[in-house]
């Protein structure tokens, strides 16, 4: 029983509480006092709702545990009624779909927290999906369909994420420029079609490696203010400070960088941002860095021959 109990606290996907005693119960039978013990279990404690409730998941606030528990009554009361209960299903659905829209506007608007998604369009689209009709939607001078609407609007959502990141970024954006042209305009550094800067430490007299060469290097990759943030010694073990990586299995300025070093060489190079991970920042780089490299070409196994 213990188990079964358990079981339900965990599974449960709403909070439900009672901040009074509400309704008297009757505990006259084992059933009764079941239903009395599971409503019990899965009541967590009025602070664990208000949290619940100011959570993105609700979209509400802490402010209407009242409303909540109306909610819960009413549903309750519906019973096995099926056709308020499916009403009750869309209510859920809608609550949902509430949530969903609030993480994509957070994308697709970025800081901009005025601008909101139409819940009427999405009626409307949810609507003509649901009859399986073809929409008002035109692509290509062609009326799409459910599945070509889903992948509109994912190919919508990255291109206005990838916006609003500008948008929002701009300052960040300007500045990596500005770094990029101020160390073009010093010297020093040779220009590769792609954008990166390169500065040649020791010039190598092997041959170029070529995309799918397996090559053997050491190198150290560093943000703009110095910060380290990775080397190969950090992947290697004893004395050995090399590591083999495939020629294309990294990002556009260094593949660009290791296809134009002889064998043997050893840059130091300045990755602009658009050839580096670009919006796509993390905990450790931030969206659009320039990223310095010094990379030494120690050895290669050739590409394998296409047949």
């Amino acid at each position: 029983m213990k188990k079964i109990l358990l079981a339900a606290l965990v599974a449960s996907t709403a909070c439900f509480t009672a901040c009074s005693d509400g309704p008297k119960p009757t505990l006259k039978t084992d059933a009764d006092t079941l239903a009395y013990e599971l409503g019990m279990a899965n009541s967590p404690s009025e602070e664990e709702l208000k949290q619940f409730l100011a959570s993105e998941r609700t979209g509400s606030d802490s402010a209407f545990v009242e409303d909540f528990i109306k909610g819960v009554e009413d549903g309750l009361a519906a019973g096995r009624d099926k056709k308020k209960m499916a009403y009750y299903a869309g209510i859920q659905y809608a609550s949902q779909m509430t949530s969903y829209l609030a993480y994509v506007e957070k994308n697709v608007f970025g800081q901009d927290s005025l601008s909101h998604l139409s819940t009427k369009n999405f009626l409307s689209g949810f609507m003509m999906g649901l009859g399986g009709e073809r929409t008002h939607l035109m692509v290509d001078s062609v009326l799409i369909d459910k599945d070509k609407a889903r992948i509109e609007a994912n190919r919508r959502i990255e291109e206005m994420t990838r916006a609003a990141k500008e948008r929002d970024s701009k300052e960040a954006i300007e500045a990596a420029k500005a770094y990029m042209a101020q160390k073009e305009k010093e010297g020093g550094y040779q220009k590769l079609p792609g954008g990166t800067l390169y500065k040649v430490i020791t010039t190598g007299d092997g041959r170029k490696p070529v995309m799918g060469d397996v090559v053997n290097m050491e190198y150290e990759g560093k943000l703009t203010d110095g910060k380290v943030f990775d080397a190969s010694a950090n992947h290697s073990q004893g004395e050995n400070r090399t590591i083999a990586m495939p020629v294309g299995n990294a990002i556009p300025g260094f593949n660009e960088a290791l296809t134009n070093m002889p064998m043997g060489s050893e840059w130091e190079i300045i990755i602009p941002y658009d050839q580096a991970y670009n919006d796509q920042g993390n905990q450790v780089i931030p969206a659009f860095s320039n990223l310095i490299f010094r990379i030494k070409l120690v050895s290669f196994y050739e590409a394998p021959a296409q047949q």
